[in-house]
């Protein structure tokens, strides 16, 4: 039987290394990759979050107990999202392996979704974001709920409604960046397929879209998993429609 080697910490800080060097953060911004990064490690090593943690508190920028407070919120939003997209489960490990090396004066307290309520708000609130992301393509999403209803409410009034319209913390581009990241790492073609088109609706370019996939992918190598089913920008371009196309983050 094969052993199966499990990826070290060296091994993860030069997946961070090589994943800052391919991110485009020069259209996207600095501080969208280990968004990126963290969303597909909860799929393939949960508990490697912890890695990522401590990569990102040792620069400049996270040196204050404020700076690491901020990030720990952005990071912990990351994760709520990924329970709407990869289940509870994994998040959940991933929040425990970075709670395990918080110090105590860089906890935050916050709860975002403290008064949070179901209702005709949350539900436009989620219709908006769907329409953002699916365009003329939401029927075709949706259609297959008509018969089973348990799934459309769950999708609108949740996973919408409750988890990605709520840019708080994360705002729509970051959204859509964890979303696709989340999804893609499960080597989910159809879903993979309408977010690919959502990033592209949320104004980001091909080539992009291009260099964040090569990123997940590189985050499915070192986690040993196959990415062989999923498309690629190229192969969903022709479906995105409007002047959203070529618009700028």
């Amino acid at each position: 039987m094969t052993e199966i080697q499990e990826p070290t910490k060296e091994d993860a800080f030069t997946l961070f290394e090589e994943i800052q060097h391919k991110f485009p953060s020069g259209t996207l911004g600095d501080d969208k990759w280990y968004l990126v990064t963290l969303s597909a490690l909860v799929g393939v090593e949960p508990e490697h979050a912890a890695h990522l943690y401590t990569y990102l508190i040792d620069k400049p920028e996270f040196s204050t107990s404020e700076s690491r407070q901020a990030l720990i919120r952005s990071l912990r939003e990351v994760l709520v999202k990924n329970i709407s997209v990869q289940g509870v489960c994994k998040p959940l490990e991933s929040l425990f392996s970075i709670a395990k090396l918080e110090r105590p004066e860089d906890k935050d307290y916050s709860f975002s979704r403290e008064k949070w309520q179901a209702g005709p708000e949350n539900l436009e609130r989620g219709e908006k974001w769907l329409k953002t992301i699916y365009a003329g393509d939401l029927s075709t999403s949706t259609g297959p709920f008509q018969a089973h209803k348990d799934f459309d409410f769950i999708s609108r009034q949740i996973t919408y409604g409750f988890y990605l319209s709520d840019h708080s913390i994360l705002g729509p581009l970051d959204t859509e960046l964890v979303t696709l990241a989340g999804i893609m790492i499960q080597n989910l073609p159809l879903e993979t397929a309408w977010h690919l088109r959502g990033t592209r609706r949320v104004g980001v370019s091909m080539d992009d879209v291009e260099l964040v996939q090569q990123c997940v992918e590189m985050v499915a190598k070192y986690g040993g998993t196959r990415l062989h089913k999923i498309p690629r920008v190229v192969d969903i371009e022709h479906e995105v429609t409007g002047s959203d196309k070529t618009e700028k983050p």
